[in-house]
Order: structure tokens, then C-alpha cells, then sequence
């Protein structure tokens, strides 16, 4: 009895686990400089 709660307490941890591991993780927007054409301004403009 004990091996199977062991199991199950170990499966839910490994699925809560899996269930943050995608969260906070945004595609980069291309975000393009009108006046040079630079590309890579997306950590300097936030919506």
C-alpha cells in the first residue's frame, strides 16, 4: 500500500511539474525601429 501511494504522490508531482514548465514563455514579437530598420527591439518596447 505504501509503494502505490508512494507512486501516485510521485506522478502527481512529475505532472504539476510538466504543467508549469510552458508557462511564462512568450514568442518574440519582431518589433522593427521605423527609422533604421533594426529588428531587435522587443526588449525595449512593451505593449
Amino acid at each position: 500500500m505504501k509503494k502505490l501511494i508512494s507512486t501516485i504522490m510521485l506522478t502527481l508531482l512529475a505532472l504539476s511539474l510538466t504543467a508549469c514548465a510552458g508557462v511564462g514563455q512568450k514568442e518574440q514579437v519582431s518589433v522593427k525601429c521605423p527609422a533604421c530598420g533594426y529588428t531587435g527591439l522587443a526588449d525595449i518596447y512593451q505593449p
